[in-house]
């Protein structure tokens, strides 16, 4: 079998995950913090899982700027990106006894959503309504999140919840 070839990653790139992976803590913690105790008592958050996350958020946005000739991503792909590789890596893990529910299994699916408005704007998370929320956390779970997709989704959202033209 072939060896996997090691990518070196700059120092720079290296800071930015730190940094992106503690505001990806403290949104973690911000949500607990909004949970029912007895939901908290059955999750934690893996560290390794939500650092292989951040790294491949990096690896995609670096793609996308190589792609489109981008000096920068705008907070919506920020956004986008974040969501993404939260919802497929699923840092959050539940305790073997918890019992299952709902808020439970798409836990990671509402984390990911969580973290990812706040590249939107404080309090963006509060402000769209339950039924957009149902619909963000079926697609996350259920389907193959686009980067690009949800970037246009999230700025035409943004859009519409401040009344700006897009």
């Amino acid at each position: 079998m072939d060896e996997i070839e090691e990518i070196e990653i700059s120092q720079e790139r290296l800071e930015k995950e730190e940094a992106r992976f503690k505001l990806l803590l403290v949104a973690y913690n911000r949500l607990i913090s909004k949970l029912p105790d007895d939901l908290v008592s059955f999750i934690y958050i893996n560290k390794p899982l939500l650092a292989c996350a951040v790294r491949s958020y990096f690896d995609d946005i670096e793609r996308f700027k190589a792609y489109s000739k981008s000096k920068l991503a705008d907070n919506h792909k920020q956004s986008a990106y974040t969501i993404k590789w939260i919802s497929k890596f699923r840092p959050i893990q539940v305790c073997q006894n918890a019992p299952a529910s709902y808020e439970l299994l798409t836990i990671n699916n509402i984390y990911a959503i969580f973290a990812g408005f706040i590249f939107l704007g404080e309090g963006f998370f509060e402000i769209i309504s339950p039924k957009l929320l149902d619909n963000l956390i079926y697609t996350t779970q259920y389907r193959n999140v686009s980067g690009k997709q949800l970037a246009t989704s999230l700025y035409i959202l943004e859009c519409a919840i401040r009344n700006k033209n897009p």
